[in-house]
């Protein structure tokens, strides 16, 4: 007589982790970095960053906190939260951008997340592997190796983020279907009254906890959510500025043209040549 085996995943996370992404913008290492100047203060990109710091050290100052990235430590800073660089000795560190629909509903990650490293000369070698990797990405399978190699630096961030919460807390995500809506329209017009609907507060209530969840009012983000978007296209696309200011809700080019410097501190043309190497 024949018999089955057969093995469940159990995990209350499975779902979660099964729609998890992470698409890599790009990687670099910083020597003696004493001055971030593609990135104006307090403003937030539509990427993560992994920070791996190596020599020196350096504080990131959100609205409510202050972060100190030095050796000993690996930092996740937060999507679309508005921080600004200070510098306190030259610092030698790795960064990571990528991005990920999926982490942000997650309220742990919305903000600063920082763990200790057992063995801080390992992560630099996996670090420089994925340098490597990236390098010689030519094939869906050198793809997928760069992705898991980022899924297993996060790995740690999610087992200390997701293993004390309800587990449903992922799949409800808070402001996920607001976010979801503002990131499929900044094309058009958005109304506050409109994102207010989704989670069933009065305008007064859903402005005042969205600025207590984001740390900025829902006009802003959105404005944010635009200029973080535009870095992407001119970073990853040779779409015109023009197309760009459209795809992005402006149809003035020379309005999105004001908008994009207040907020970075540079033309989209002068953004395109420099990148977002920080």
């Amino acid at each position: 007589m024949e018999k089955t085996v057969f093995a469940r995943i159990y995990s209350p996370w499975h779902s979660f982790i099964g729609g998890l992404d992470a698409e890599l913008i790009n990687i670099g290492f910083g020597k003696e970095v004493v001055l971030w100047n593609s990135h104006k203060p307090f403003t937030g990109d539509n990427f993560y960053r992994l920070y791996l710091p190596v020599k020196g050290a350096f504080r990131l100052n959100y609205m409510n906190e202050s972060v100190v990235v030095e050796p000993g430590s690996i930092h996740l800073v937060p999507a679309h939260t508005p921080f600004t660089y200070e510098s306190m000795t030259p610092s030698d560190h790795y960064w990571l951008h990528f991005l990920s629909k999926q982490l942000r509903t997650v309220p742990a990650f919305q903000s600063h997340l920082v763990l200790p490293l057992e063995n801080p000369k390992k992560m630099r070698s996996e670090f420089e592997n994925i340098f490597r990797q990236i390098r010689a990405a030519r094939t869906v399978t050198d793809d997928l190796r760069v992705r898991n190699t980022i899924f297993a630096f996060l790995a740690p961030f999610l087992e200390s983020a997701l293993h004390e919460l309800p587990q449903n807390t992922a799949s409800e995500g808070g402001f996920a279907e607001v976010l979801e809506y503002i990131d499929r329209n900044l094309a058009s017009e958005i109304n506050i009254a409109e994102l207010g609907s989704l989670t069933q507060l009065s305008r007064a209530d859903f402005s005042s906890l969205f600025r207590r969840s984001f740390g900025v009012p829902p006009k802003q983000y959105i404005s944010l959510r635009r200029i973080s978007r535009a870095k992407y296209l001119l970073w990853r696309t040779k779409l015109s500025v023009k197309e760009i200011a459209e795809q992005c809700g402006y149809e003035n080019k020379y309005f999105f043209y004001r908008i994009f410097k207040k907020y970075t501190g540079v033309t989209p043309s002068q953004y395109r040549r420099i990148g977002n190497a920080d």
